[in-house]
């Protein structure tokens, strides 16, 4: 009976036990759902993204540092470099024959080049690529390209001893100091009137022409005239 009577007393005291076992474990469950199913912790706001930035735009200039550098094509520069056109050259000056200073206006006979014939030119004639501006029986000044220049009549004289042997033809002396000796056949002085056209109204005189200075024959009329270069012969036409 005693045996009974403590097997159920430690049933009981075991199901207490167990009873207070399982309180404690569904007040700790409840905690726990309490815990979980409470109010969720609040989470900081969240920053605005950056905006982007846009790429830049292609540039070729960016690129010049890579062209000069290509270790492919070594002969790459990007700096071009444009020469300036050559200076022009100015041509041979004209030649000058003697100076008519006592004509209104004076008249200079010049040649655009050796070989060709001589001419009369007064200030603001072309000859050539030159234009005369002024001149005197010392110096003459050209115009060529907006440039001016300076001669004097002594660097421009033709001493060539062809030309020379044609201007004595013409009774005009040539421009050289030393004489040129040349054999020429006797021939009989005798009028002869104007010869060749030689431009600005006025012909040459014929080699050998007794026609006194100041005669008169087809409309022209003789003149002699002293120059630094020697005595000038001429006819010019009568206004």
């Amino acid at each position: 009976m005693r045996r009974l009577f403590f097997l159920n007393i430690l049933l009981l005291a075991g199901i207490a036990g167990a009873t207070l076992k399982w309180l404690e474990l569904r007040e700790e469950t409840a905690k726990r759902e309490a815990l979980v199913s409470g109010s969720a912790p609040k989470l900081p706001a969240a920053k605005p993204a950056a905006a982007t930035p846009m790429p830049e735009k292609t540039v070729a200039a960016n690129y010049f540092d890579i062209a000069a550098r290509l270790l492919f094509s070594r002969d790459r520069n990007p700096t071009v470099v444009i020469a300036p056109p050559p200076a022009p050259v100015m041509p041979s000056l004209p030649l000058t024959y003697g100076v008519l200073m006592l004509a209104d206006p004076p008249i200079i006979m010049m040649a655009a080049k050796k070989g060709e014939a001589q001419k009369g030119f007064r200030p603001g004639d072309q000859i050539g690529d030159f234009k005369i501006v002024t001149f005197d029986n010392r110096n003459i000044t050209f115009d060529w390209k907006g440039q001016k220049v300076l001669r004097t009549i002594s660097e421009l004289a033709d001493r060539d001893a062809a030309t020379a042997a044609l201007m004595n033809q013409q009774n005009i002396p040539a421009a050289d100091t030393k004489p040129v000796q040349q054999v020429q056949p006797i021939q009989t002085a005798r009028p002869e009137g104007p010869g060749t056209d030689i431009g600005g109204d006025m012909r040459a005189c014929v080699a050998n022409d007794s026609t006194a200075a100041g005669s008169v024959k087809d409309g022209y009329r003789k003149v002699v005239s002293a120059t630094p270069f020697g005595t000038v012969c001429r006819w010019e036409k009568i206004k």
